[in-house]
């Protein structure tokens, strides 16, 4: 009877609660949808972030690296390196931009699951100055010291809007991703949970249509199979209550981190150097033309 007692509960719960899913079937890209696939340079062993500013893609290393990478699109090469002198990094897991400055989301914790000093550092891209947000998740009230990878504290993407910092968890033991939102202002913050998606996998990039009707998160299963969910038909910022398209790609054994929009249509993509036994991925960066799938979920391609 309390088993049953408890079963109603959580439905009750759970259907007041969390999201309604309006889709969840895969679509599988094809081969003819990647139409930009290159190695990395050398100097980018670890990409993790990107973002599309100034016609290049921007990246990092999520190691002590304080520099990022401004990468031709059609090339791949490296055009460009912005330095930050003073910028010193943690767990470096997302890049992002607005009109002023870049966002440089130190806040990588699946070391040991315990960290207490999460922040996003927002820099001026004119002078390179540091401003510092910090933030605390509230439902997390064990730091005592975890085994690698086995917390669902870990978050390695975001988005920025003017007034509002949207975070996307990482989470290692249930591979859903939670989104909470903070101020976008200099202090030591209250993570607010929003809501919970149950995303199949963990979530390491985020990026807003350039349209800002629809957003993109990137990920990859517990046997590195990447997938995307392109989120859509949401109202203001309650994302994961609007409609959701999975995307899978053919390759496999691929760590995708990072995600942007370099127009309407074309998203780029990075993943990292995957090395065990006989199997060898360099980091590498893809452009898939979404143009497809986005008219028919009626995202704007003009």
């Amino acid at each position: 009877m309390k088993y049953r007692i408890r079963y109603i509960i959580f439905f009750i719960v759970a259907t007041f609660v969390c999201p309604t899913i309006s889709a969840q079937s895969s679509f599988k890209l094809k081969e003819k949808d990647i139409v930009f696939l290159k190695d990395l340079p050398k100097k980018i062993k670890e990409t993790s972030g990107l973002t599309y500013w100034n016609n290049l893609l921007w990246t990092h290393n999520d190691d002590s690296d304080n520099s990022i990478y401004g990468i031709q699109p059609a090339t791949g090469e490296i055009d460009s390196i912005i330095k930050i002198e003073s910028l010193k990094v943690v767990d470096w897991e997302e890049l992002q931009h607005d009109e002023n400055y870049f966002y440089i989301g130190d806040m990588g914790n699946n070391g040991q699951g315990n960290r207490t000093d999460l922040r996003i550092f927002k820099v001026s891209n004119k002078d390179y100055t540091i401003d510092t947000i910090q933030f605390y998740y509230p439902e997390q009230t064990d730091f005592s010291i975890h085994e690698k990878r086995n917390t669902n504290f870990d978050c390695e993407s975001f988005l920025a809007t003017d007034s509002i910092i949207y975070l996307f968890t990482k989470e290692w033991k249930t591979k859903k991703t939670t989104l909470y939102k903070l101020p976008n202002a200099i202090g030591n913050h209250k993570a607010i949970k929003v809501t919970t998606f149950k995303s199949k996998g963990l979530i390491t990039g985020a990026t807003f249509h350039p349209s800002k009707k629809a957003i993109l998160l990137v990920g990859y299963s517990k046997t590195l199979n990447p997938f995307l969910y392109v989120i859509y038909n949401y109202t203001n910022d309650n994302f994961f209550y609007g409609k959701q398209k999975r995307l899978t790609l053919k390759e496999r054994f691929l760590q995708v981190e990072g995600a942007s929009f370099i127009n309407n249509t074309q998203l780029a993509i990075t993943n990292e150097r995957f090395h065990y036994s006989f199997i060898k991925n360099p980091p590498q960066l893809r452009i898939i033309d979404l143009t497809t799938v986005f008219k028919k979920l009626a995202i704007p391609t003009d």
